[in-house]
């Protein structure tokens, strides 16, 4: 699934818009039939995809696209409306339909994990009010949970991080921190730590990236490392890096919006930009791109800019 954690909010700000990095010296034409552009000043943004078991759907700009995984080929899908992820009110946090999984304040939190009947409330005191908020956080199997308690930033005050397991029903740790995502058995921390679920430390992540995709239901995750230009697989659980796949494209920090197969076995990204729309099909276990795929591109002298 497409994570809608915190650190990719950013990238689906913009999923509906196109760049001009200049105005071009010789003004293109829009190009009358999807396409994908393939010039340096016209681009847009991957938005939503859609993976099910016989093809992986998602647009760019207001085109649309579906590529069928047997085949190997994309063609042209119908418009869809952008997408718009439902937000939790402050302080607290969904399972996006209506069940309240958590809530935290000032001084306690409130893990519901199972919905109404199983919550377990936990209290902390700091010195420093959350000025700028309180966050309590979940990962998919909801059996560990934290709270991101933000101070003053501006005025100094700190912020941190506490972690709980919610099996268990108790608290596992506290530490000085301003980001925390819960994974499978573990924790990232301020992007850029790894802890296991006993509050281990275990490592950094292969390479700053907001917006990391966890490889289905394992503990695998895929990092983009914008300076080598490569796509990292790291296993959280004990910090090894297990594979480092060149992209191939022009520019190393190229970007790419991933997309991972329910089980981990594949991992599919988009790319944007110059490479707007190609997808890349890599087989997690082999460590390697094994298909390359993309719609049709526009004809020399046109784009497509429509939103």
């Amino acid at each position: 699934m497409t994570r809608l954690a915190l650190p990719a909010l950013a990238l689906l700000a913009c999923a509906t818009t196109y760049t001009a990095s200049a105005e071009p010296a010789v003004r293109s034409t829009e190009a009358p039939s999807p396409c994908v552009n393939r010039e340096d000043t016209w681009w847009r943004a991957v938005r939503d995809p859609i993976l099910d078991a016989a093809s992986l759907q998602y647009c760019t700009g207001a085109d649309c696209w579906t590529l069928d995984l047997a085949a190997n080929t994309v063609a042209a899908a119908p418009p869809r409306p952008q997408v718009k992820p439902l937000r939790d009110r402050q302080g607290e946090l969904t399972d996006r339909h209506g069940t309240l999984l958590a809530s935290a304040g000032e001084t306690q939190v409130s893990f519901c994990p199972g919905g109404e009947g199983t919550c377990k409330v936990f209290d902390y005191k700091f010195a420093d009010p959350p000025v700028n908020g309180v966050h309590p956080v979940m990962n998919d199997e909801r059996t560990l949970g934290a709270v991101i308690y933000r101070g003053e930033t501006e005025a100094g005050a700190a912020s941190f991080v506490l972690a709980y397991d919610l099996v268990k029903r108790r608290s596992i740790g506290k530490l000085a921190a301003h980001e925390a995502a819960v994974l499978g058995h573990g924790f990232l921390i301020d992007e850029t730590t790894l802890y296991s679920a006993a509050w281990k430390k275990l490592g950094t992540l292969a390479a700053r990236d907001q917006a990391w995709e966890r490889l289905g239901t394992t503990d695998l995750l895929a990092i983009h490392d914008t300076a080598r230009g490569t796509f990292v697989i790291q296993d959280a659980a004990t910090g090894k890096v297990k594979a480092r796949i060149a992209h191939g494209a022009a520019d190393k920090a190229a970007w790419f919006q991933f997309v991972t197969s329910p089980d981990g076995a594949r991992l599919y990204a988009i790319g944007s930009k110059a490479d707007e729309g190609v997808v890349l099909i890599i087989d997690v276990a082999a460590g390697k791109i094994v298909k390359r795929a993309t719609p049709v591109a526009c004809a020399p002298g046109t784009h497509r800019i429509r939103q």
